[in-house]
């Protein structure tokens, strides 16, 4: 689980990185919109995937924000002030999130939606400090699960089945 900023320095930088996540899923929404309708499109038509990704990080830039300013209006310990090494781990946290992204985008064609996705939801636990253990296991199965069935079967937005194609 993620710890709040441990500074107030922290906290701005972060307060910032959700505005700037706000401005970018505003002007992809925007963008979005502007996806040509098709006559033979489905229910959920060109934009409804780039419209409902804009929406989702726009409420994950809104959490950033909302946990920022608690952070920067909360007590903060002294003792919990990062150290140098303590910055350099988060940039390594961070450096390993970008190669577990890029992996993702460049394995899902051949693994799949489903298993590439549980691989990225447990990849995600262990880099944030989290044990990869059964509960991290079911959590990231059943994640990918309930992805695969909102994305696939309820939006009916195809995703590549990968080796799996039996499955689905």
């Amino acid at each position: 689980m993620r710890r709040a900023p441990a500074t107030t320095v922290d906290a701005r930088r972060e307060l910032v990185l959700g505005w700037a996540m706000l401005a970018i899923a505003a002007g992809y929404y925007a963008l979005a919109t502007r996806i040509p309708e098709s006559g033979i499109a489905d229910a959920i038509g060109a934009q409804g995937l780039p419209k409902a990704y804009a929406a989702i990080l726009a409420l994950l830039s809104i959490i950033v924000i909302g946990r920022a300013l608690r952070a920067r209006h909360t007590a903060i310990d002294a003792a919990a002030a990062e150290s140098a090494a303590g910055l350099r781990h988060v940039g390594l946290r961070t450096a390993g999130m970008l190669v577990v992204g890029a992996l993702y985008v460049a394995l899902v064609p051949w693994l799949g939606y489903i298993v590439s996705i549980a691989g990225l939801i447990a990849s995600t636990v262990a880099l944030q400090g989290g044990r990869l253990d059964r509960r991290t296991a079911a959590i990231a199965a059943g994640g990918a699960l309930l992805l695969w069935l909102l994305f696939v079967r309820l939006l009916g937005i195809p995703h590549p089945s990968g080796i799996w194609p039996s499955m689905l």
